[in-house]
This record gives C-alpha cells, sequence and structure tokens, in this order.
C-alpha cells in the first residue's frame, strides 16, 4: 500500500514540528534531527541577515497597559488682547488643535494707533531737546573759551547750567521714546499677539496667536465686539506636553516603579514610533469606582500630534528584571505558538530552536533557556528563514 502525497506532505510537517517540540527535551538529539533550511549568500543578503554572538545581560520587565492621552491638570491658558478695539475675525472654533504663532483672532487696535501717535510726540520732542542740547553746549563752550574777556564768570555758570538741563531734558524725552518703544515690541508684540501682518505704518490690526501648541477650550468673542485688556477672548489648553495615564489593577501598581521610564507605542503611515516618558505618580489608592489604580507619566508634545483622549499601548517597568540571553525582538519567530529562533550550522545552513522567552522590553527579549551564551545566532532575517523553511515543507521539499 502506497501512501498519498497529500498524507506524505502533512506527515512531513508534523514530523517537523515534534522535531522543534521536542529541542528542548533532549537537545543534541533534537540537533542533529532538525530540519535544516539553506539559503545562499545572494539569498541572505536580500532579506538583510545578520548574525551575531549570543551575549547574556539583565532585562526590566514590562506590564503591558492601555493609556489614555490626557491634558495636564492646570495647563489652561486665558487669553486677553494688549490694546482695546473691535474684533475683525476669529478663526478657531472650540475643540481646534493649534500649533504655536497660528492666529486665533485679529482686532482693530485703537490703542496701538493712539500709542503710535504717542511714538510720534514723543520722538518729535527728543529730536527738539536734542538740539536745545547742542545749541546751549555751543554757547556754554564759547562762554568758557572767552570767560575773563567779553563774558563774565557768572554767564559761564549760568551757561552751564542751562548746558545740563538740556542734558537731563534729552534724557528724559529718549526715556519716554524707549518706554513707547517697548510697549510696542513687547506687549504689542508678545506670545499672544503680534502686529507683524500690518501692511502700511496706519494699519492698526492685531492679531492674537497660539502661546504654544495646544486646544481651544472655549471663545469668548464674536466679530464686532468691542474689547478691552481686561476681556477674556478665550482659553486653551496647553499641549505642548501631555499626560498619559494607565488605569490597572492595584496588586500590579505595587510593582511599577515610579520615575522609571516608559514606552508608549504610536502608530503612523511611516511606522510604529516609541515615545519614551518618565513615570511621575502612581497612585496610593484605587478608584472606588473602577477599583484601578491611576498611573501617570508625562511627555513632551512639539508637535501636537497627541489629542486628548487618544488610547495607545503603552509598557510600565516594573521591579522584576529577567536574566538570560539579550537578543533583539525580530530575533524570535513562532511557529504554532512555539518561540523559535535560528542558529547557523553550516555554510549558508540554519536550524531552528526552541527557547523559552522570559521578558520583552523596548524591542528586545530575553531567551531564559534553549541558548547559550557565545553561540551564534541570526538576530535579523529570522522571518525570512521561516517562510523558507515552511515553503520547503510545503513544498514536499523543493
Amino acid at each position: 500500500m502506497t501512501a498519498s502525497p497529500a498524507f506524505m506532505k502533512n506527515w512531513k510537517y508534523l514530523f517537523y514540528i515534534a522535531i522543534i517540540f521536542r529541542i528542548a527535551e533532549c537537545p543534541a538529539r533534537a540537533a542533529e534531527s532538525a530540519p535544516t533550511v539553506v539559503m545562499g549568500e545572494a539569498a541572505q543578503k536580500n532579506a538583510a541577515l545578520v548574525i551575531s554572538i549570543a551575549k547574556s545581560g539583565t532585562l526590566t520587565k514590562n506590564l503591558d497597559a492601555m493609556g489614555t492621552v490626557t491634558a495636564e491638570a492646570g495647563h489652561v491658558v486665558r487669553i486677553h488682547p494688549a490694546g482695546s478695539g473691535k474684533v475683525l475675525s476669529v478663526v478657531v472654533v472650540p475643540g481646534q488643535h493649534v500649533r504655536r504663532g497660528e492666529a486665533l483672532l485679529t482686532y482693530q487696535d485703537h490703542s496701538l494707533h493712539l500709542v503710535r501717535l504717542e511714538m510720534t510726540r514723543a520722538q518729535a520732542a527728543l529730536a527738539t531737546a536734542q538740539a536745545a542740547c547742542q545749541n546751549a553746549s555751543s554757547a556754554y563752550r564759547r562762554g568758557h573759551e572767552l570767560e575773563g574777556t567779553t563774558v563774565a564768570a557768572g554767564e559761564t555758570k549760568r551757561r552751564l547750567a542751562v548746558f545740563q538741563a538740556a542734558k537731563d531734558d534729552v534724557i528724559a524725552r529718549q526715556a519716554d521714546v524707549d518706554t513707547l518703544k517697548h510697549q510696542l515690541e513687547e506687549e504689542y508684540n508678545s506670545v499672544t499677539e503680534s502686529d507683524k501682518a500690518q501692511t502700511d505704518p496706519l494699519d492698526e490690526t492685531s492679531s492674537i496667536i497660539a502661546p504654544t501648541t495646544a486646544e481651544i477650550q472655549s471663545v469668548s468673542v464674536g466679530v464686532a465686539d468691542d474689547i478691552s485688556p481686561v476681556t477674556e477672548l478665550m482659553r486653551l489648553t496647553d499641549m505642548s506636553s501631555v499626560w498619559i495615564v494607565s488605569d490597572i489593577l492595584p496588586q500590579d501598581a505595587t510593582q511599577v516603579v515610579q520615575g522609571g521610564e516608559q514606552t508608549t507605542e504610536l502608530a503612523s503611515d511611516a511606522g510604529t514610533t516609541l515615545l519614551r516618558s518618565k513615570i511621575t505618580s502612581v497612585g496610593d489608592m484605587a478608584d472606588p469606582a473602577t477599583g484601578l489604580v491611576r498611573v501617570i507619566s508625562t511627555v513632551p508634545n512639539p508637535d501636537g500630534s497627541l489629542h486628548p483622549g487618544m488610547f495607545l499601548n503603552t509598557h510600565l517597568p516594573v521591579h522584576e528584571k529577567t536574566t538570560g540571553i539579550i537578543v533583539p525582538e525580530n530575533a524570535v519567530t513562532e511557529i504554532n505558538g512555539v518561540s523559535i529562533v535560528f542558529v547557523p550550522v553550516g555554510p549558508n545552513q540554519f536550524q531552528p530552536r526552541e527557547v523559552h522567552i522570559g521578558a520583552a522590553s523596548d524591542g528586545q527579549s530575553v531567551i531564559t533557556t534553549g541558548l547559550s551564551t557565545g553561540e551564534k545566532i541570526v538576530t535579523h532575517g529570522a522571518f525570512a528563514l521561516k517562510a523558507v523553511m515552511l515553503a520547503s515543507d510545503t513544498g514536499g521539499g523543493n
């Protein structure tokens, strides 16, 4: 009686898996019997295969949790105008996310017009004082030169007093100009306001701008409203940094390292980015409503990519550590739920090896059994070797 081709293929696949499961029970025997995967040098190069020496180390275990992005408490910014005037436009709505320097509102700034008039008068007064000072200086100098001949000593003293008074007046007028200049440059151009969009010297339009990456919480004024420095235009929630809040079981919370480095996965079109943050708070008591303990970490958010309400996979460091062979996570692959690594056994030849993973963190895994320090291991390209092995298996060895 001859077995069918389909039976032979299934038998061969089961035989390979049985060999893999028996590696831990009998390593020497398994090494001799495990299937060998052959991959030529060109294929290895295409798969970016990397072979490294296994090294021992210690890895901090992580607790996987679901994190929620939340605005930091107390990060509410209330926006007021520097001057008085009438609202021309409101370009944001509650709930909108804005970046630092982005326009929020424009208004006709009547106060700016008055300050500019004062500046013009102050500059004219300064020019007059400087001219008077120059004349007084010349008169004193001539009197000093002719003192005792055509000019009496008393007249020279009087001219000196006039000159000193003229210099004091110049200093006072310069102070007036500097004060108004500071007001124009600092008050009407600050982290929340700008007149840079004006098109000519007579333009009185001022723009209210976002002082930081933020979310608009509320808008209190509309177009044509009269406003002054006491008017609250809007409220923003500062989002330049945010909290990642994780609610976990009380028994798990006791293991979390306060002050430890938390990693959070942020998925995008370019791939997954790991956000690193410091755990700033681990609650002492469980919430009566949920029975969970709150863990909080602070994450920089300069580009505003994190929004309140986002759910993210996060990993909390715990006190427990695992010692073993440290390898990149992509060095380990799975076949039918069994963790496998590939070890080179000859030129262009590799064998699967069953291993046990003790912990995984920050893109690394700890192998506790199945591999020894100093052994060679494929640290990049294991998935390609697995594909070749399974393809060879289902293809009847061809």
